[in-house]
């Protein structure tokens, strides 16, 4: 996901962008909103951009070996926790990754309930 993708939000942005011009990334930030104000994305966005082999003043490049996988949420540096349904007592996240990416590929301003409502219909068709 790259911040050209993230509806508005251009203050925010663009201070993302300056930490990593100015070299003072902190090494925890917590990415917070209602649903629908793009925080996952843009957290991801900016992970993409530090991680990005050649961005540009602006954005990451989207096509460096790290940017490929950033797109597609499977770079190693890129952790994700969510809510799960458990099915039985081994239920983990991990049960859901191939769902979860998915998901965030077809909508990247998923909801906590659109997720819920997504894995749960999963669990009805594997039960059919």
């Amino acid at each position: 996901m790259q911040f050209k993708d993230i509806i508005g939000q251009q203050k925010v942005k663009n201070q993302l962008i300056q930490t990593v011009k100015n070299n003072r990334i902190s090494h925890t930030q917590l990415f917070l909103g209602a649903d629908g104000v793009g925080s996952l994305p843009l957290a991801i966005a900016y992970a993409q951009y530090i991680n990005c082999a050649s961005p540009s003043d602006t954005d990451s490049c989207g096509v460096c070996p790290s940017c490929v996988k950033y797109s597609k949420f499977i770079h190693p540096d890129l952790h994700f926790t969510f809510p799960i349904i458990i099915k039985d007592k081994k239920s983990t996240s991990n049960d859901y990754m191939e769902e979860w990416r998915k998901a965030l590929i077809d909508m990247p301003y998923l909801s906590e309930l659109e997720w819920i409502q997504c894995i749960d219909e999963e669990l009805k068709k594997q039960a059919n």
